[in-house]
């Protein structure tokens, strides 16, 4: 990593030592902004010395949590105070990672005691209550900031738990972020490349959608609305600026098909999102299935549209 996002938690970059009273309400500032964490670096670039932490370790005013990293006050802190703690005492380059990870991208809750974090440095004795992942690589663009602490991208923390969880704790993670509409497909498969879990990774992708194009999807739904002995729909119709895949206009009915490979980025779902969304201001019922609903579950998919032809 060219640069540490766990130096820029800390924050010390920014600070000017500062004397006296100003000097006070700049750590409560600090603090404050930081979940009430600080470590040795923030303090001395606030103009503390060294003498004067162990004085204030010593009275109570700072509370150690671990070795250089302290509460200003109490340790009674949210878990966000506890992550960036954790972080900050695995030193430069490290990150919070796999399931404490997830639990701050709200993708599952995070049952296991003490924290992940993952760091590209050799040898680093783990604090207490932190459970340190050593890797050879942590890019700058896997690692970015939430909520103050230093975390992997949503990408890599999945990649990172593939090698961690159960297949189907895994399987539930990734239909998780898929709901939050947060999953990048392509990206997740570049970040667990060549490292363990990348098998289950591609085998739970492709149940979802086997090597389906947009266009074998549309096929296959129409295939499927032509068994069932539905009215036939017209294919690829214009309804205003947008071509739909199945449209039964005296209904005002469109079905779509949604391919993972089609919806890759967040921006091809919110175009998606704004056509619907216009489809039913003028009048239209959309319906939306995914290659795994029309394999899987092709009674579900025809029940739906023939309740909303009646």
């Amino acid at each position: 990593m060219e640069r540490s996002a766990a130096d820029d938690a800390r924050g010390w970059r920014d600070l000017q030592p500062i004397a006296g009273a100003g000097r006070e309400l700049a750590l409560a500032e600090r603090a404050d902004a930081r979940w009430g964490v600080i470590d040795d670096a923030g303090l001395l670039a606030l103009g503390f010395s060294r003498t004067t932490i162990r004085r204030r370790v010593a009275a109570g005013r700072l509370r150690r949590l671990h070795p250089g990293v302290y509460a200003v006050g109490h340790t009674a802190l949210r878990r966000e105070g506890r992550w960036l703690a954790a972080v900050l005492a695995a030193g430069s380059g490290a990150a919070l990672s796999h399931r404490s990870a997830a639990a701050l991208w709200d993708l599952r809750t995070s049952n296991r005691a003490g924290t992940d974090v993952t760091t590209t440095r050799r040898g680093v004795r783990p604090p207490q209550g932190v459970h340190i992942h050593e890797t050879v690589r942590l890019r700058v663009d896997e690692v970015t900031e939430r909520a103050g602490v230093p975390v992997t991208t949503m990408s890599r923390t999945l990649a990172d738990l593939a090698a961690v969880l159960g297949r189907r704790d895994l399987e539930r993670t990734l239909e998780r972020a898929e709901a939050l509409q947060v999953l990048n497909v392509r990206s997740v498969l570049a970040s667990v490349r060549y490292r363990a879990g990348a098998n289950a990774v591609r085998d739970i992708f492709a149940a979802w959608e086997p090597a389906a194009t947009r266009s074998e999807l549309e096929v296959a739904l129409l295939r499927l609305v032509t068994r069932a002995g539905l009215p036939r729909p017209q294919v690829n119709a214009r309804v205003g600026e947008f071509e739909v895949d199945l449209l039964w206009s005296d209904a005002r009915l469109v079905a779509e098909g949604d391919s993972i490979g089609f919806h890759l980025r967040r921006a091809a779902m919110e175009r998606d999102r704004r056509r619907d969304a216009v489809l039913a201001r003028d009048g239209y019922r959309v319906l939306r299935f995914t290659a795994r609903q029309v394999r899987r579950r092709p009674i579900e998919v025809t029940t739906a549209i023939r309740a909303a032809l009646r």
